[in-house]
């Protein structure tokens, strides 16, 4: 459970924050959501898969860490089991939230009920000015919005370009071979078959590195279900 309530000097003058990864927040978790920025780093550990809300038709770009919902098969007793650390969880237990006048304009926010608050790095000083780590912390957070807000166009151009597909993945678990469904990727023919301007355009905008990170990533679903196998016995 959380508690994000607008990070305030009044509320929050004495607050002190841990500067550290919260794995916790992901422990139920099978996927979670990334930037176009973060492919080529996450790419050699974690699959990088395209899912649509089925209300919507929205998609969504996440990083898969199991093969069904609750399961997270790179989070063994609180330890991380991968080298790629995803940005979202980096930024606990920071988030912008919609103002409480207007629901477009975002402030931050903090999990008051989040792990890391109770000691460590002060968020105000004495004079209730945001202390150097607030700002760095608050500029990280920001950062990471505007590259969602990239991911969101990048999302847009594919989709415009017909680019996704949706697959049915089988992987080997143990004896069993089960099949995942609604994942939804990147056709290289398709992309191969691109006019040459739609390729360049896509070029310009830097997108071909995420794009091909994304396709070698697919493998890494091989990868989740051997932990299965091996933590199954």
């Amino acid at each position: 459970m959380t508690r994000v309530v607008p990070l305030h000097k009044d509320q929050h003058a004495n607050l002190k924050v841990k500067d550290a990864t919260d794995f916790s927040i992901i422990q139920n978790e099978h996927i979670i959501p990334l930037v176009v920025h973060e492919f080529v780093g996450a790419c050699t550990d974690m699959p990088i898969i395209f899912v649509k809300d089925v209300n919507t038709g929205h998609f969504q770009v996440v990083a898969m860490l199991g093969l069904k919902p609750k399961e997270n098969l790179l989070l063994q007793d609180g330890k991380w089991q991968s080298v790629y650390v995803p940005s979202i969880i980096k930024h606990t237990p920071f988030r912008l939230i919609p103002t409480a006048d207007n629901s477009e304009q975002l402030m931050l926010g903090i999990d008051e009920d989040s792990a890391l608050c109770g000691e460590g790095e002060a968020l105000y000083g004495d004079d209730q000015s945001e202390s150097d780590y607030l700002v760095k912390r608050k500029e990280a957070v920001i950062d990471f919005f505007e590259k969602s807000q990239v991911t969101g166009g990048f999302i847009t151009i594919i989709r415009q370009l017909d680019l996704l597909v949706e697959r049915t993945v089988g992987v080997t678990i143990g004896e069993d071979r089960v099949n995942l469904n609604g994942l939804y990727v990147i056709d290289e023919d398709k992309l191969m078959a691109l006019p040459e301007d739609k390729f360049m355009d896509l070029k310009k905008r830097g997108f071909l590195p995420a794009i091909y990170a994304h396709m070698i990533s697919i493998n890494q679903i091989g990868r989740l279900a051997k932990i299965k196998t091996e933590l199954q016995g």
